[in-house]
């Protein structure tokens, strides 16, 4: 007889062979199909077709015969007997590791989910678990005046910080209460040093470090000192119904009209009072560029808005970039007074 398999489904077992299937359930009912000599066989024991479907039903179903020992064939049906025939050895070790298995993947499911749903055990073991401090890579420049004497104060009241000063390594650690005063502290950081990318001076970084005057500067005077003959000096009270000062060539869009130099556009940079900060800002517009204290100002796209500005302080030195070859340079040194 040729060799059977074994599965389980649900509690019935069912074996398979190569005349043929027979399979049992639980409530004793048996079926039996197979090929013509199973037909045969059906037969002579008295079984009869109920349809095209392949079902068949016994007119006097026998209870289910056991298994032989090694599970390879099928014995003769004891009398009046409705349990399932044992598995094999082999068969019963597998379903039982199975089921060992499933259990302990089960225990560890619900033993991650309960760890998940519980809170932590308290707030000062959550901030423990937080970053409060954070090591910075600067130019030495600016390092020197972020940390000097004068300054450090006004480092440490502006951004919140707990401290701040050097590693061995030459680099800025700074550490704050929380992470997210520490956030907060590191994005002011970010501002001061590129606006520090146009010149650093303790001078520079203290007023970047300066908090909002108590009260609105009134008027800015803006004094553009010409560099160069060819050019004339400039000045400009900016307020707050007039803040912007424009420089091009265009006369009606422009305070501030430079005729006779090739490579200036019509608008080709502003000047920007704020009276909230006290503070004015230089964009350019242009399309050959403009330098600020020797470097191009920034140039569209930006990362943000905020990007489009250069703080300007008193002695900073804006340039035109011109299309000729004259090496001469032409610009202006802006001098800032307020008025109260």
């Amino acid at each position: 007889m040729a060799a059977a398999s074994l599965d389980v489904v649900d509690g019935a077992a069912s074996v398979a062979g190569s005349e043929g299937s027979r399979s049992y359930s639980p409530g004793g009912s048996s079926s039996y199909s197979g090929s013509a000599d199973g037909a045969r066989k059906r037969k002579r024991e008295g079984l009869r077709g109920t349809g095209a479907g392949g079902f068949s039903a016994p007119l006097a179903p026998p209870p289910p015969p056991p298994l032989g020992a090694s599970g390879a064939g099928i014995g003769p049906a004891p009398a009046m007997s409705t349990a399932l025939a044992p598995f094999p050895e082999k068969v019963r070790g597998l379903i039982d590791s199975s089921r060992s298995l499933a259990m302990e993947v089960a225990r560890m499911k619900q033993a991650v989910e309960a760890a998940s749903l519980q809170p932590p055990s308290g707030r000062g073991d959550f901030e423990k678990s937080e970053s409060k401090e954070s090591v910075l890579k600067m130019p030495p420049r600016l390092t020197e005046n972020l940390l000097h004497p004068d300054n450090r104060a006004r480092l440490l009241a502006r951004t919140g910080l707990e401290s701040a000063a050097l590693n061995e390594d030459g680099l800025v650690v700074v550490r704050a209460a929380s992470r997210k005063a520490l956030a907060k502290a590191l994005a002011q950081l970010r501002r001061v040093a590129y606006h520090c990318q146009w010149g650093s001076g303790p001078a520079r970084v203290a007023g970047l470090l300066a908090d909002r005057p108590a009260k609105p500067v009134q008027t800015m005077v803006v004094r553009l000192a010409a560099t160069s003959s060819r050019l004339q000096s400039f000045e400009a009270r900016l307020t707050f119904k007039v803040r912007k000062l424009r420089i091009g060539t265009q006369a009606g869009a422009c305070q501030m009209v430079v005729e006779g130099i090739p490579g200036l556009s019509r608008k080709h940079c502003t000047i920007t009072f704020e009276p909230e900060k006290g503070a004015c800002y230089v964009q350019d517009l242009s399309t050959n560029g403009s330098y600020f204290n020797g470097k191009r100002l920034p140039r569209p796209p930006y990362k943000n808005q905020q990007d489009a500005r250069v703080r300007v302080f008193h002695g900073d030195e804006l340039f035109f970039r011109l299309r000729t070859d004259d090496a001469e340079e032409l610009g202006y040194v802006i001098n800032l007074l307020e008025l109260s």
